[in-house]
This record gives structure tokens, sequence and C-alpha cells, in this order.
């Protein structure tokens, strides 16, 4: 059964898959819209070039195709906005979310970004051969870093295989797996870089990226497979990239604007650090001022 038939309401009297739905369709119709222009466009030049024509003759194309690229856009940026707000209304708002009360959306996330933010501060206190034996991976000895980070990906996913686990356990793994591409197979690297990350700001930076990436396989779980059977591969691949690179485009402000004081991640100011970063990610991908 694939993923667009497992989406259930999970909020009451909060009726708004249909509406998160209509938004992420109609992203998709104004890349459909563009890469039809983009044809027309490229069909028109061909035929000028055949016929020789002159330059003045071609600048009301231009123009035209110009202002319809523009008004596209626009409305993608609106159903890109939608889309998030709706989001956030299926999962009974941005309190309840931030919060994990919500049943559809949060909880998970909140488990595995303190999971994430307990096992970086424990490295960066500790070191790393303490902090995996704590965590249950034993003695260094005769393993590789491919099985300190396999050990690691186990480690901070969600078990109960919702949908709510399932993107959290996505977006942990993508952050894990880019830090390690850094360290170049290199233990002593990857511990040093954790280290930076918890003695700069690193760590928060960190965990807006997690969120951003969390939200985005919320989306892309739910309607990644309606869009390619509707509007095909191409179209599917190139809307959830869209929508990927806008919500993290907005994080980045977010790492950009926020201060961070040192905190202990591994107690409770941690924890409600990790809920204000959350709060904070869906303030700024909704739009919302307060």
């Amino acid at each position: 059964m694939g993923t667009t038939q497992r989406i259930n309401p999970g909020v009451t009297n909060q009726p708004n898959w249909g509406d998160l739905s209509n938004s992420i369709t109609q992203i998709a119709k104004t890349l459909e819209q563009e890469k039809k222009l983009d044809d027309e466009e490229a069909k028109e030049k061909e035929k000028e070039t055949k016929k020789d024509e002159k330059n003045d003759d071609k600048s009301p194309l231009v123009n035209d195709n110009s202002k319809q690229f523009k008004k596209i856009s626009d409305r993608r940026i609106e159903h890109i906005n939608s889309a998030f707000k709706n989001l956030v209304k299926t999962g009974g708002g941005r309190k309840a979310i931030s919060s994990g009360k919500s049943s559809s959306i949060g909880k998970a996330g909140l488990k595995s970004a303190g999971k994430l933010a307990g096992f970086f501060s424990s490295v960066a206190t500790n070191g790393i051969d303490k902090t995996l034996a704590d965590i249950g991976f034993g003695s260094l000895k005769g393993k590789s870093f491919k099985d300190v980070i396999d050990y690691l990906l186990i480690y901070c996913s969600e078990s109960n295989q919702g949908m709510d686990e399932t993107a959290a356990n996505k977006a942990s793994c993508e952050i894990m797996k880019e830090i390690a591409a850094q360290s170049e197979n290199d233990l002593i690297k990857y511990q040093d870089l954790i280290k930076e990350l918890v003695d700069g700001k690193g760590l928060a930076d960190t965990l807006c990226r997690f969120w951003g990436l969390y939200i985005f396989e919320h989306l892309s779980q739910r309607f990644e497979e309606k869009i390619q059977q509707q509007k095909g591969e191409d179209i599917s691949k190139e809307t959830f990239k869209t929508i990927k690179n806008d919500i993290l485009g907005r994080v980045k402000v977010l790492n950009q604007q926020r201060e961070v004081s040192k905190i202990d991640w591994n107690k409770a100011e941690g924890k409600k650090e990790i809920e204000k970063i959350f709060d904070s990610i869906i303030k700024i991908i909704c739009n919302e001022k307060n």
C-alpha cells in the first residue's frame, strides 16, 4: 500500500488534509505550467532562428513570458506558504506540535532531536569513546568508522514506524550522514567536528536543519506518491525538491538570526530549548509573527 493511502485526519475537528493535499497539487501545477512555457519558448526560438527574423521581433515574446514566469513563481510561493500553514493546522496548531501534544506531528521529532542533542553534547563533554560506551556500543576496539555510524543511525531512530517516526528517523539519519561525510571516515575528526558544533552555535543550527528536514519528510511521505501518479515522476521530483529547498532556505535565515547561549542539552533546559527552536521553525515557515 502506498504512503498516500496511510493519511488519517489525526486531529478531531481539524479536517485539513484536503486543503494540504490541494496546496501540494497546486505547487506541482505551477511547475508543470513553467515547464510548458519553457517548451513553448524553446519552440518559438527555434522557429525564429530558422526564419532568421530580426531581434526586435523577439522582444514582445520574451517580455510576455517573463511576466508569466513571474506570475507562476508568485503563485507557487503562495501555495508553498499555504501548504506549511495547512500542515500545522492538521497537527492542531503550532503550540500543540512544538510541545509534542499533537497526535500526528511533533512527538517523534522531539524525541529524535533530544537524542541528537544529547549525543552531541556528551561527545563534546566526555569524548566519543565514553559516549559510545554509555549508549551501549561497547568498546571501539576492532570497530570501524562505518560500524559506529551504523550504530548511531539505529540509536537515533524511533521505533513504531508510523509517519511521524519515519519522518524523524529520516531527518536524524540525514543529519548524522552529513556530519559523517565531513569527517572523511576518521573518528577523531568526527569527534572534533561535534565538539566544534557544541562549543559554538553550530548545534542549534544543526537542530534547525533537523527540524526543516523533519517537516519536509512529513510532506513528502504523504503526497509524493500522489503527485507522481497525477503529474509524473519528473514533476513530482521537482515539486518536492522545490519544497525542500524552500524549507531549508527559511531555516537558514533563522540560523543566522538566532543567538544561543551555552546550554546543557542533556537536562531540562536542553529539552526546553529544543522545543523553542522547533516553535521558531514552525513560526518562520508559516510566516507567523507571534
